[in-house]
């Protein structure tokens, strides 16, 4: 057999496979390029810069400088979204509790002075947020009587007596209305007496006897008998708040009898506590 020593042997190498090539590969980087031209565009856009804004005015680990200008830079907008963005700044609480409270007194104030023209920012805004407090306060500042309750019926509307995971903008809600001096007012409240939140109905109990007006006390009383009604602290409020406001309740004498508990008695009428 013939000796191999020495002789050069074959080398097997495997070429690397070439890019994508032709069509696709001129498809996808066309595709690449559109989508970064796209991000640059919207980064430098008036849309982006306002995003951007409002994302340094929402957080609460900003330096106060910096969302001060960036709400300067909102109120120079004065659009619809601007003025969304900067009621956002309710929303969110600060690291720092002074510069919080400061911040959030100065964007009360400026949006107060931007008048009518902030009220479509304004509904929409509570509409879609739970922190309504400040923005109710700020609508008591620029609307007028119908202007007001257009967006408090809005309100009224998306938060009907019923279950809510978290009653607190509901409350909110009523705690404004609460404060209206309308004849309307007694009888949106008592609807909520039905709510399933015993939190919302022990709220409304305390508005209503707060009020103590006529127009409170039919509600109140059929809230007395009612059998739906199993909170033992509510009650006693009730009673409580009717005993303090001294009517006249002997034509609903029986009615109330059943339901006095060992606290309360009636005498002359009324409701006394023992």
């Amino acid at each position: 057999m013939p000796s191999t020593a020495g002789t050069p042997q074959a080398v097997s190498f495997k070429v690397p496979s070439a890019p994508p090539s032709g069509g696709r590969y001129r498809a996808a980087r066309r595709r690449n390029e559109e989508q970064l031209a796209v991000g640059i565009k919207d980064f430098f856009s008036a849309k982006g810069r306002l995003s951007r804004h409002i994302k340094t005015v929402t957080s609460p680990y900003t330096q106060s400088a910096d969302r001060y200008h960036a709400m300067e830079k909102l109120f120079a907008d004065g659009s619809d979204e601007a003025f969304v963005g900067l009621l956002k700044r309710f929303t969110m609480n600060a690291s720092k509790s002074i510069e919080d409270e400061e911040e959030k007194g100065w964007v009360y104030r400026r949006l107060s002075g931007v008048g009518k023209p902030l009220l479509p920012a304004l509904k929409a805004f509570c509409l879609e947020h739970d922190n309504i407090a400040w923005a109710l306060r700020i609508l008591e500042d620029i609307a007028n009587e119908q202007d007001e309750w257009d967006v408090l019926e809005a309100l009224i509307e998306r938060h009907p007596p019923g279950y809510e995971r978290d009653p607190a903008k509901k409350i909110q809600l009523l705690t404004h209305v609460q404060e209206i001096d309308d004849d309307r007012v007694p009888a949106i409240l008592a609807r909520y007496l039905a709510d399933p939140d015993e939190t919302v109905r022990f709220f409304v109990v305390d508005a209503l006897i707060e009020i103590g007006e006529e127009g409170c006390k039919d509600p109140l009383l059929a809230h007395v008998s009612s059998e739906k009604e199993d909170s033992v602290r509510l009650k006693t409020r009730l009673l409580d708040g009717l005993a303090s406001l001294k009517w006249d309740l002997g034509d609903h004498r029986d009615a109330i009898a059943q339901n006095l508990g060992s606290e309360h008695v009636m005498k002359d009428g009324k409701i006394v506590r023992r």
